[in-house]
């Protein structure tokens, strides 16, 4: 009576379900058979009717009936090395829509960055005088969603227009940038409120009165001609300190 017990319920056992070998992709198991034999080896391939197996040891290629397989028992328990911890990016080269070429350094919540105008030169060179303009601002970025951060900073800007007037303009700006993990950047900023003041004077004897409308003007001026705008770069890796 246990005999034949013994034989119906090894006849009735299930086979290895798909999912399991799928599980287990070619790493090294070891299959249990339905008549006590026991084979070890990397999975290869496996079909609706039999497992094929490279032995351990040997190396030999074998397949076995999935009908008579009754246990798939894991014996490579080596998992993939984690992924290790992604590189800081400190410095970033960002090329920005009025002309402007940025470098800038995000190092904690600190926000810093210089941002002259190359194009406004050139297309200036051929006039009585070329125009220069720059900016330098230095404040917060803190992040908001994702990989989007927002910044708030100081900034100033002087900006050299005609041949004898050079505007210094000063106050704050806001604006938002984000970082991919591969180290593409892109963002935008304006400037929000300020002043700006008037250096240098006339050679014609005479100075227009510089009155606080010119002083706000030339600020959003300053502004839109040096801020990076629009901006499109890269953020370099950088090895932080142990």
């Amino acid at each position: 009576m246990t005999v034949v017990v013994l034989a119906t319920a090894l006849a009735s056992a299930e086979p290895v379900p798909d999912a399991s070998l799928h599980a287990v992709g070619e790493r090294t198991v070891r299959l249990e058979l339905d008549d006590a034999r026991i084979v070890e080896g990397r999975v290869l391939a496996f079909d609706a009717t039999s497992v094929t197996v490279a032995t351990r040891g040997t190396g030999e290629v074998i397949s076995v009936s999935r009908e008579h397989v009754r246990r798939l028992i894991l014996t490579d328990f080596a998992m993939p090395a984690p992924a290790g911890p992604e590189p800081h990016r400190l410095w970033g080269l960002h090329f920005g829509l009025p002309g402007t070429l940025a470098v800038d350094v995000d190092y904690g919540r600190l926000h810093a960055f210089a941002s002259p105008n190359v194009l406004l030169p050139i297309l200036t060179e051929s006039g009585e005088s070329a125009w220069y303009a720059a900016s330098i601002g230095v404040g917060a970025s803190l992040p908001v969603s994702g990989r989007w951060r927002f910044d708030a900073f100081a900034v100033t800007m002087p900006l050299h227009y005609t041949s004898f007037y050079t505007y210094l303009a000063a106050g704050i700006g806001i604006g938002f940038h984000h970082t991919a993990a591969s180290g593409l950047s892109w963002g935008f900023t304006l400037p929000v409120l300020g002043f700006a003041k008037r250096l240098g004077h006339s050679p014609y004897g005479y100075d227009a009165p510089f009155r606080y409308n010119d002083s706000l003007g030339y600020f959003y001026l300053a502004g839109f001609t040096t801020l990076p705008l629009v901006t499109l770069g890269y953020r370099f890796p950088c090895h932080r300190a142990r």
